[in-house]
């Protein structure tokens, strides 16, 4: 590689984590003890601002914990469903399924049901599975699914939840700060995010937002990390996490929260995105690249393409070419080896989606002058 690549910064078009801003990660290098009064006054910005960009009432209240959004979703699961709670995981992806793998470690009452995974949820079966199966007291699921780029219909199903009299625990690592939901809802019960999405803060913390009532049910801890009822506790006693805090990370997040505000909030960050995401797809179908996913089944965050008939792509090649300039895309979760994502989130520019599209154009260039006429390229088969 040439000093004049190596010297170009890496740009991130995966689901995370993301390109920061020169501020935020400057953030990042200022140390603070974590038993001061400014550590204090920090993590008690940090969950009031959360619950004010949710647009959360006085019902709810943030825990923060160490970690990625993995961890808050396991906190999630594990502090607020009772021995005797019967949870139905709605499955349509990968993290989702995640969901399951937790309960299943920690022993959690739940059962699964298996959507199709190239489209959002359907309400009508799950509807129909909620009576076929009495005892359903929670719905779990996620709202955007990063593995294909799905989009799940999260208000839809608090409506119906409320119909049916259950609790919704909600998945919204990749789309806290873009795409609402409505913390109005009285089924909505808990909503696990993390810093280093669509904040564009870095990865080390995460939150869950809960309404107040259900994270003060008497539950008995499964696990000690994890336990969102006690680092509730002594944070409104003393203002300290019970276990050492990510503070750079924190101080991060707040400078990336501040951005936020100021860049206009949610509305703002979601139109900056559809423009960036309507770029991305122009670009990529002018290169023979289409989505996977149907368009009502799409948000502005992270896509997945796949080449046309006719058109050769290996993969694993491209994917080192764009290594080598510091282009990051992420591999897809198909069982097609020609699908990749591609994602339009972080601090990036059309700039930077430019360079990428040249990128991509650079490659087919070259492969079709590697091409042997000797040796024709075999047809890639549409993605199912």
């Amino acid at each position: 590689m040439s000093a004049s690549v190596s010297a170009t910064p890496v740009r991130l078009f995966t689901p995370g984590p993301l390109n920061t801003s020169e501020s935020v990660r400057q953030a990042a290098t200022q140390d603070l003890g974590s038993r001061t009064p400014e550590a204090s006054a920090l993590t008690h910005s940090l969950c009031q601002a959360l619950l004010e960009l949710a647009g959360c009432d006085n019902r709810w209240c943030a825990t923060p914990l160490q970690g990625s959004g993995t961890f808050a979703v396991e906190a999630m699961l594990t502090s607020l469903l009772a021995p005797d709670d019967q949870l139905l995981i709605i499955e349509n992806g990968v993290y989702s399924a995640r969901m399951a793998d937790i309960c299943q470690h920690q022993g959690i009452n739940h059962s699964v049901l298996s959507l199709p995974s190239q489209r959002g949820f359907d309400l009508e079966i799950i509807s129909e599975t909620v009576a076929q199966r009495p005892g359903i007291t929670h719905l779990a699921a996620v709202h955007f699914e990063t593995g294909l780029g799905v989009l799940n219909d999260i208000n839809a199903l608090l409506h119906l939840a409320e119909t049916l009299g259950c609790a919704v625990l909600v998945d919204a690592i990749s789309t806290f700060g873009v795409l609402p939901i409505d913390y109005q809802s009285p089924a909505l019960v808990a909503v696990a995010v993390s810093a280093n999405k669509c904040l564009h803060g870095i990865p080390g913390v995460a939150f869950v937002l809960s309404q107040t009532a259900a994270l003060n049910r008497d539950i008995p801890p499964r696990s000690l990390s994890l336990d969102l009822q006690a680092q509730a506790r002594i944070l409104a006693h003393s203002g300290q996490w019970r276990f050492t805090p990510p503070l750079q990370v924190m101080r991060a997040l707040q400078q990336a929260v501040t951005e936020y505000q100021e860049q206009g909030g949610q509305a703002a960050r979601h139109r900056c995105y559809q423009a960036r995401m309507t770029h991305l797809l122009k670009g990529m179908q002018a290169l023979g690249f289409e989505p996977v996913i149907e368009p009502q089944y799409r948000a502005p965050l992270i896509v997945t393409l796949a080449p046309s008939s006719g058109r050769q792509v290996n993969i694993q090649e491209l994917n080192a070419f764009l290594l080598d300039r510091q282009l990051v895309i992420y591999p897809s979760q198909l069982s097609t080896p020609h699908s990749f994502r591609v994602g339009v989130m972080g601090e990036l520019t059309m700039k930077n989606l430019d360079e990428l599209l040249e990128a991509f154009q650079l490659y087919l260039d070259e492969a079709l002058t590697r091409q042997s006429p000797q040796s024709p390229s075999q047809e890639i088969p549409q993605c199912p």
